[in-house]
């Protein structure tokens, strides 16, 4: 597995479960207790937040985007499910968060203002951080308080996350949680350019790409939110589809796998790969500040290896 992710290039910090149980832990760059920004793997938090939420009665799958903002367009067509799983047809073809950031409000604003809807893609599968961007709001809406409040309510407190933060926070929590900024490799000389956290777009991602997290505590979400007591098993099975009901490929925050579910992350000069069992007792997590260009091939690696590790 250490040969597999090495012939690749890959440096950063590695963790793997096999049934329950540590079956590596281990950094080739950094160390295992590192903390990256996670970008598009925190989707998978804000999926099941808005589960719980439908859970506790607060929201429904089937309610409109327009109960919350009916000037989105079309607004009256697209469900709560269908942002949870990438079928909305909505786009937004600018980069996300007001420069400079002003709040989380204004962000919202600016986001429907510049939100476009085709109707030909409603119920096909088009993937759009902008979905999840609608998500994080509507569970400030739903819980009245911020995504991060609740966030640090419902996890970073709830699991005693040690090194998982906000991009935005302070120089010495980000200090406290072992976080390193990204690099990008270029491409004309080889050299590592160290790249600084855009915070404005960074804001603009909300649910979507804001979460520092080390390899440990992003397990430890997993488990929480798959195995744990954070979402009932009707719940569960709805969220990421498991009796095969309808014809999706992602839900929730996951690409949903025969066997396992993925998700994966790219920005700022960082990779994550996350691949689960559905029960969460295998696990694989990979994250990297020094960003080759190879986000795919490691994509199809991190696939294989979750394959072979099932076996």
């Amino acid at each position: 597995m250490r040969q597999s992710l090495d012939n690749v290039g890959f440096e950063g910090s590695v963790l793997v479960i096999k049934n329950g149980k540590t079956y590596l832990n281990y950094a080739t760059a950094n160390k295992t207790d590192t903390s990256y920004l996670i970008n598009s793997v925190q989707k998978f938090i804000t999926g099941a937040a808005i589960m719980k939420a439908v859970q506790e009665g607060k929201l429904s799958l089937n309610d409109s985007l327009a109960k919350f903002y009916p000037t989105v367009p079309g607004a009256n067509q697209v469900t709560i499910l269908n942002l949870l799983q990438m079928t909305s047809g909505l786009t937004i073809d600018k980069a996300l968060g007001t420069k400079p950031f002003i709040s989380d409000k204004k962000n919202l604003e600016y986001a429907i203002k510049n939100t476009k809807f085709d109707e030909k893609m409603l119920g096909k599968a088009s993937y759009s951080t902008l979905n999840y961007v609608f998500l994080s709001n509507i569970l400030s809406d739903v819980y009245h308080m911020s995504y991060q409040k609740l966030i640090t309510k419902s996890f970073i407190n709830k699991l005693k996350l040690r090194h998982t933060a906000f991009s935005w926070a302070n120089n010495k929590t980000l200090k406290k949680i072992d976080f390193v900024l990204g690099q990008q490799q270029l491409s004309s000389n080889g050299k590592f350019v160290t790249q600084k956290l855009d915070l404005n777009e960074i804001h603009g991602e909300l649910g979507a790409g804001s979460l520092l997290m080390d390899n440990k505590d992003l397990s430890k979400c997993v488990k929480y939110i798959l195995a744990g007591n954070y979402l009932s098993k009707s719940s569960i099975k709805a969220l990421y589809n498991l009796d095969n009901s309808a014809n999706i490929s992602y839900s929730g925050g996951f690409y949903i796998h025969n066997t396992y579910f993925g998700s994966n992350g790219g920005d700022n000069g960082y990779y994550t790969f996350l691949r689960t069992s559905k029960d969460a007792k295998t696990v694989i997590i990979a994250q990297t500040n020094k960003v080759r260009g190879n986000f795919y091939e490691l994509r199809s690696v991190m696939d294989q290896l979750m394959v072979a590790l099932q076996k």
